[in-house]
């Protein structure tokens, strides 16, 4: 009965089943019937995996099916995790299935050798298909040897990516030249080489590069679109034409205004650009003098002095000072935002006056996350002084804040500056408290004249709180109302958050 009802099954949910088992579940339900062993062989996206000698065995007759009958492969992964006993005696076997899948139609191939067994992969062998379109290579080598089968040419691969192989510059060279039509082309931390040279690669548009220590790189590629360099310096890097590139990422380097000009003045399409963990020594530097770009995402401990694109429209900054920000009054509305500053200890009526004067450049912010390494009153005489800017209006405003003390007078600055809608805290039950006192009174709060002139003050017409259950991971409402305090530690840390209606 069982058998029947499996015969009439439709083939997708056939591979929809077969998808979802292990490698060795689904070759035993592979010999229950002609309908589960076609509907294996024929998945679309079928990947095999052999991890121990069983399932190399398994894994050899189930390629001898495919040979045997012809059935198109559309993606091999091979995936050897750690050694296997007598692993040298399958290099036959290993050279038999490649030659199947190659037979095959075989469009997408990705060989994972975490634990390098020195398999002299045939790479241009593999080259010399006519229907591969991706390769991945991951922990092998290929060392001159690999030259020996002579040089073949893949008209047909768009994708190479290497991660963890080991070549030398003539090797690479020869990969890149038999593949001349590669469209994504992906390095990342192989050892071996003295440079990385991207070059006769007339349709490349998008190269990712991530070097070891003293590797240098320099791109040709008049087609070049989308460019990601992670190094140790950016003197490493070389671009020969800038002309089309639309988006850049650079990684973990100090870079130089000098640079920047450079790319703005020669990248007149450039639209991303993102930043992680980079600095200027102990200097701050600026983005400047773009019109095309629109994407702008930094990571820089050291900060930026000060960022002037006319035409932005998304932003994500993290840094431990507050930039100068410049946009047109037609982008004033971010349409993403997600803005983290780390406050060190000397946060003062200045410092957040700065911060309302960043956020009052756009209408709206996605998200807004402080932290505070310590919490210390400010001067309100001089918070007085400045004059209100544009009152933003923030969506989240995540605040993080270590302190021994309440401080009313932060609590009413933050307010001042974000306008936020919902406020997620993470601080001591003290300032919780703090909080609490604080936006209740501002609730309660009689919309007189004569508050008038606090411009910290904002008539808050309603407040909803919620606290974190740590031991369930639930968020439990709390009545403000009748709220007393239920923790004995006041210095505690807590999780609330606020929803508030301006």
């Amino acid at each position: 009965m069982a058998t029947t009802t499996m015969e009439v099954l439709p083939d997708c949910l056939v591979h929809k089943i077969v998808s979802c088992l292990s490698f060795k579940e689904a070759a035993k339900m592979s010999i229950l019937s002609k309908t589960w062993l076609q509907g294996w062989l024929t998945h679309p996206k079928l990947e095999l995996k052999a991890q121990d000698c069983d399932e190399m065995k398994i894994l050899d007759i189930i390629m001898e099916r495919y040979r045997d009958s012809k059935i198109h492969i559309e993606k091999f992964e091979f995936l050897k995790a750690f050694s296997i006993s007598g692993f040298i005696e399958l290099f036959p076997l290993i050279d038999k299935w490649l030659d199947i899948v190659l037979h095959n139609g075989v469009k997408d191939i990705e060989y994972i050798d975490v634990r390098s067994s020195l398999y002299p992969l045939p790479i241009f062998t593999i080259l010399a298909a006519k229907s591969l379109r991706e390769l991945a290579l991951w922990g092998c080598a290929l060392m001159g040897g690999s030259l020996s089968g002579g040089v073949a040419n893949c008209y047909s691969l768009r994708k190479l990516s290497l991660c963890d192989v080991c070549l030398n510059d003539n090797m690479l060279q020869t990969l890149l030249t038999s593949c001349p039509l590669i469209v994504n082309f992906f390095i990342e931390h192989c050892t071996g080489l003295e440079k990385i040279e991207v070059r006769n690669l007339q349709r490349v548009k998008s190269v990712s590069i991530k070097t070891l220590r003293k590797q240098r790189a320099k791109i040709q590629a008049p087609s070049l679109e989308h460019l990601l360099f992670s190094g140790y310096s950016l003197e490493e890097l070389d671009i020969v034409e800038w002309q089309n590139l639309k988006s850049l990422e650079l990684s973990g380097m100090t870079i130089s205004n000098e640079f920047l000009e450079t790319l703005f003045s020669k990248s007149q399409l450039l639209e991303t650009l993102i930043l992680v963990n980079v600095s200027k020594g102990w200097k701050r530097f600026n983005i400047c003098g773009s019109e095309s770009l629109k994407e702008l995402k930094i990571t820089a401990w050291k900060g930026i002095g000060e960022i002037d694109a006319s035409n932005l429209v998304s932003l994500e900054y993290t840094g431990d000072k507050i930039p100068e920000l410049k946009i047109t009054r037609e982008s004033s509305q971010l349409k993403h935002s997600k803005i983290i500053f780390y406050c060190d200890n000397n946060f003062n009526a200045s410092w957040f006056y700065k911060l309302a004067k960043f956020l009052s450049n756009s209408i709206s912010w996605s998200q807004v996350s402080l932290i505070f390494f310590k919490c210390k009153e400010i001067n309100m005489k001089k918070f007085k002084l400045h004059h209100r800017v544009v009152v933003p209006k923030v969506d989240i405003l995540d605040v993080d804040i270590e302190s021994s003390k309440g401080c009313p007078i932060v609590v009413d600055a933050l307010l001042w500056c974000c306008h936020p809608r919902r406020i997620n805290l993470s601080s001591t039950a003290v300032m919780i408290i703090c909080f609490i006192d604080r936006l209740m009174y501002m609730k309660n709060l009689s919309h007189s004249t004569s508050h008038g002139s606090k411009p910290w003050h904002s008539p808050l017409k309603e407040v909803k709180a919620y606290k974190l259950d740590w031991e369930n991971d639930v968020w439990h409402p709390v009545e403000l109302e009748n709220w007393e305090l239920t923790t004995r530690n006041l210095l505690e840390k807590e999780k609330y958050y606020f929803l508030l209606d301006w």
